[in-house]
Parts: C-alpha cells; sequence; structure tokens
C-alpha cells in the first residue's frame, strides 16, 4: 500500500515520522474538501475488503483531547493529525480502529470514492465538542457524544426539535 514518486514513498505522514509497512499513502486515500460543514474528510482510493488492515497508525501520546485524537487508555490520547484527523464520523461506519495495535480495519467492504468514517463513540469516552450527525444510515443517532458522555443541553434541544 505505498506509492513511488521518484524512488520515494509517498505516505500521508510527513518525514520525520520514520516509515513503516501499513503506513497510509497517497495512492490509496486523498484528503479533499467535503463541501458541507464536515470540513476535510479522507476517501479511499482504493478497495478494501472486511476485516483487512487499512491503515497502521502513527503519531504521538498526549494527555488530552483534541480532534486529532483517538483515546487510548482512561486518561491518555494517540494523537495522529495526518490521518485520523480525516475520519469522519458515521453512525455506521466502515473503519474500526483497534487500540492494542494501533491499526484501522475495514468493518465491511469499501470501495474507491467512498468516505472514511469512525463512529466516534467507539474511540472515546467523551468528545471534544458534541454535535448533530446527519451521516444518513439507518441507525443515525442524530447527536454525536463519546461513549460515557450524556447528550448535553444543546443535543437535548436539537433532537427535541428535529424528531422524527
Amino acid at each position: 500500500m505505498s506509492q513511488e514518486r521518484n524512488g520515494r514513498t509517498t505516505s500521508l505522514y510527513p518525514d520525520f515520522i520514520p516509515s513503516e509497512e501499513g503506513h497510509p499513502a497517497t495512492v490509496d486515500f486523498e484528503i479533499v474538501n467535503t463541501g458541507d460543514d464536515r470540513g476535510r474528510g479522507l476517501k479511499s482510493r482504493a478497495t478494501f475488503k472486511r476485516g483487512e488492515r487499512v491503515a497502521k497508525l502513527s503519531g504521538i501520546v498526549v494527555d488530552h483531547t483534541t480532534l486529532d485524537t483517538i483515546q487510548i487508555s482512561p486518561t491518555l490520547f494517540f494523537s495522529d493529525p495526518w490521518f485520523c484527523r480525516f475520519l469522519l464520523h458515521s453512525c455506521d461506519p466502515n473503519l474500526a480502529i483497534d487500540v492494542p495495535t494501533l491499526e484501522a480495519r475495514a468493518l465491511r467492504d469499501i470501495q474507491p470514492g467512498e468516505y472514511m468514517t469512525i463512529d466516534y463513540a467507539a474511540t472515546d469516552d467523551k468528545v471534544t465538542s458534541q454535535f448533530a450527525c446527519d451521516c444518513g444510515s439507518p441507525n443515525c443517532r442524530a447527536w454525536v457524544t463519546g461513549r460515557s458522555e450524556r447528550i448535553n443541553e444543546e443535543g437535548r434541544v436539537y433532537l427535541e426539535i428535529n424528531k422524527g
């Protein structure tokens, strides 16, 4: 899963991250503007089969949550602003993050052109900021929280106004 340009692999990770087999590369992924309030996201350029490792993650461990982090323990977070930062939320995601191996794995077959998505409630006890969800999946929860958070007041109002 690597692309070579002038004899060099074109990784999504900067040069100061030591290259590792399985790191996400531009041959497999493209960072694009979604054209909506989600901002930038990651689109697949390749086909991935269910259960397949999609990417080996790299980054740094920090003691606070940000938009770039995945929770790896109750008090530690894995920061990856080059790949994980661009994984969009879906209530029916196509990826799961395997924390012990720091790998992204396909939950179902993924086709070129699909956005790469995770369920933020599956990766963090608390999200940086709760928000409305319009992912379009049949099981959309309509409001995104972390796995141990209660819906905040803004979310309760939003859900009341936007009932079925």
